[in-house]
């Protein structure tokens, strides 16, 4: 095969793709080749000469299924019949195989393309509506549309793309101009190193982008309700990349986030999926602007430490260096505060060091900023459990008020038969000990290498511990999920501008696919027994559950008869979330909490039942994103700082500064 591309919905033989020096195939693996990895697809593949990869693009899978429907309707096909009846459930069994040397194609034929486009317009008329940006980097609307053309669009050098963002038409961006956001290096590389999993675009690429920005009237993306929770003025920041103003579009991002190199790495990005371009097309990719905006900010060396011009005297400690106890401190030193940040473990940082994984946030980006907030005054303080080995009470005394940022760091477990075999452990422990022995050059006490795992429970948490399973060098990865399978597009029930729940391939579990050809997730599948021998966990029971909705419209769950199964496991993680903070340090500072064991204060203040005690982030709203921490630490600090000094210069979101209107006295009228 040396061009176009196929779809293969039957079996195929050994040594698949060997000659394949070009074009692409969508293969559906066979019900026996998703189980281990030498009966899997990729054992027949010649993986010297191809990628395995998913199909993740939507207009890639909208072909796919377009495709197969007209086979279908051609030919009769009672298999093609099947799959298009069931192609929300299979898609994930489609594997796309890409030869290694594909980019060579790719350029050549972008060469091609390139000079004819160039003759064409010496011939075109003064009264053309069109550019070369536009044929180049525009995005078809039209349905069938695949990503394949942006590959092409990905090869052309940063000379082009800076002459084409000065002919970018800002007006009809969104509609000219296909969305692309940072790719993935590839997995079959990534998966062998812990550096980050991204790569950055170019500025020029970034202008294209940011010209996709409708700069509506109203923008969801910034709303807290569905979009951003910090109410970063999006389209204000994307206006100035555009214009290739990059040092105020870092100035408006700052205004409202003060940490973007962490969001812009691991936040989900509600505000794409609030995005008024994804209405009818795909969203401008606002998370990659953000992180290109911090991240040139860091390299033009926009960044120095600016340490506060006065001090209050007053004196702030916070508990937990989260996101949420960071944002907080960082902006309590701003308005001259004294903060001293208490951590009990041996690194500044929280989640963002031991609870998410390197390759997806580099420690060093998180230790840049530790050390611009210590040079600006602000002092850490690692290895103190307060609590436990510092009393909360001398802690309060000391300070004129306190921040608890603690999290919420107790996770759910899965209390049935065999939870105490060794083996078994919450994901957080695993990820957590597995970032420390990277960090120290040592070897980690709880590795996957070797090991049938099974991650129970997905999320951001589970898929970490998939892409950290892999590195480690894992005989298998499987991942159960109690819920159904997403759909591939937005439910009925699940309108625009909700975050999307839709079917997704993340990281780890594209690795998956790439290491054993196929996607690790089993769904609608309940844990009911842990088995094992001489004390360590050897298998898993499990069965199917189905999920139906009452008449009221109420989910609910029954297992399917007959359905049990047994699946081999050597590491059993478990990433079902977490239930509140731990007690410890509320107990002994007598703060109230709420049903849900969080930490308890009245409705849109965050000062709990003590007195000069505030709560911030996740031990306060429960589970949730680095970005809502950030929001919360943002607005904690500002109440804080009422609470210190009578009027607050710190920002409410948004930005927004608000002004203090004294009243007026009364005049006083004179008799003539």
């Amino acid at each position: 095969m040396t061009g176009g591309r196929v779809v293969v919905l039957g079996a195929v033989g050994r040594n698949f793709a060997a000659g394949m020096s070009g074009g692409i195939a969508y293969v559906l693996a066979e019900d026996g080749e998703v189980g281990a990895a030498r009966h899997g697809f990729a054992a027949k593949c010649n993986v010297e000469s191809v990628e395995l990869t998913v199909v993740a693009d939507a207009g890639e899978v909208q072909w796919l299924r377009e495709t197969i429907e007209r086979h279908a309707e051609l030919t009769g096909s009672l298999k093609a019949r099947e799959v298009v009846a069931r192609f929300d459930e299979l898609l994930p069994r489609f594997v796309k195989v890409l030869p290694t040397d594909y980019k060579r194609v790719l350029e050549e034929e972008a060469a091609k393309a390139k000079a004819e486009a160039e003759a064409k317009a010496k011939d075109e008329t003064k009264g053309d509506s069109g550019s070369d940006s536009e044929r180049t980097v525009c995005a078809d609307t039209h349905p069938k549309t695949s990503s394949i053309i942006d590959i092409e669009d990905a090869l052309v050098d940063d000379a082009q793309l800076a002459d084409r963002a000065r002919k970018l038409d800002k007006l009809r961006g969104f509609v000219r101009y296909a969305r692309r956001g940072d790719r993935y290096r590839a997995a079959t590389k990534r998966a062998g190193d812990w550096s980050e999993i991204s790569t950055r675009q170019t500025r020029a690429s970034l202008q294209v982008q940011a010209a996709r920005c409708i700069d509506c009237g109203v923008p969801f993306c910034q709303s807290d309700a569905d979009g951003c929770p910090i109410g970063n003025v999006i389209p204000k920041w994307n206006e100035r990349v555009f214009r290739d103003q990059w040092r105020e579009a870092f100035d408006r991002l700052m205004a409202t986030n003060n940490f973007p190199e962490f969001t812009g790495r691991v936040c989900p990005a509600p505000c794409e999926g609030a995005c008024v371009a994804g209405i009818s097309a795909q969203p401008v990719a606002i998370k990659s602007i953000e992180a290109a905006i911090i991240d040139h900010a860091w390299a033009m060396g926009w960044m120095a430490p600016v340490p506060p011009q006065r001090r209050t005297g007053h004196a702030v400690a916070v508990i937990g260096s989260g996101p949420a106890g960071l944002a907080a401190a960082d902006q309590l030193n701003s308005a001259g505060h004294s903060v001293t940040v208490y951590e009990r473990e041996d690194r500044i940082g929280g989640l963002l060091t031991y609870g998410i994984p390197n390759m997806k946030l580099d420690k060093r980006v998180v230790q840049r900023r530790v050390d611009k907030m210590e040079a600006e005054g602000v002092c850490f303080v690692t290895g103190v459990n307060v609590g436990v080995t510092l009393a909360a009470a001398d802690l309060r005394n000391s300070h004129d008020a306190v921040l608890l940022a603690t999290g919420a760091t107790w996770p759910r477990d899965l209390r049935i038969d065999g939870r105490d075999l060794d083996g078994v452990h919450f994901a957080m422990d695993f990820l957590s000990v597995s970032t420390k022995a990277l960090l120290r050059s040592t070897a980690t006490p709880l590795s996957a290498a070797g090991k049938r795992v099974v991650v129970i429970g997905g999320g951001d948490t589970g898929n970490d511990c998939i892409g950290t399973a892999v590195r480690q060098g894992a005989a298998s990865v499987v991942n159960f999920e109690l819920l159904p399978q997403p759909p591939v597009q937005r439910a009925a029930d699940n309108p625009w501008p909700q975050f999307p729940r839709v079917f997704k391939i993340d990281y780890g579990h594209e690795e998956v696919i790439a290491r054993w050809g196929r996607d690790p997730r089993e769904y609608c599948i309940s844990a009911k027994r842990f088995i094992g021998a001489n004390g360590c966990i050897e298998a898993i029971e499990t069965v199917r559950v189905e999920w139906t909705k009452d008449d009221a419209g109420r989910w609910t769950m029954e297992e399917v008869a007959g359905s049990e199964e047994r699946h081999d496991a050597d590491l059993v993680l478990l990433a079902m979330g977490f239930t509140g903070p731990e007690n410890q340090l509320l107990e002994q500072l007598a703060v109230a909490q709420t049903p849900r064991s969080n930490i308890s204060t009245p409705e849109g203040s965050y000062r709990t039942c003590v007195d000069s005690v505030f709560a911030a982030g996740d031990c306060r709203r429960g589970q949730s994103l680095v970005v809502w921490g950030i929001n919360e630490g943002r607005q904690a600090a500002r109440e804080i700082d009422t609470f210190l000094q009578p009027v607050s210069h710190l920002p409410v979101s948004g930005g927004i500064i608000p002004r203090t209107v004294s009243a007026q006295p009364e005049e006083i009228s004179v008799p003539a």
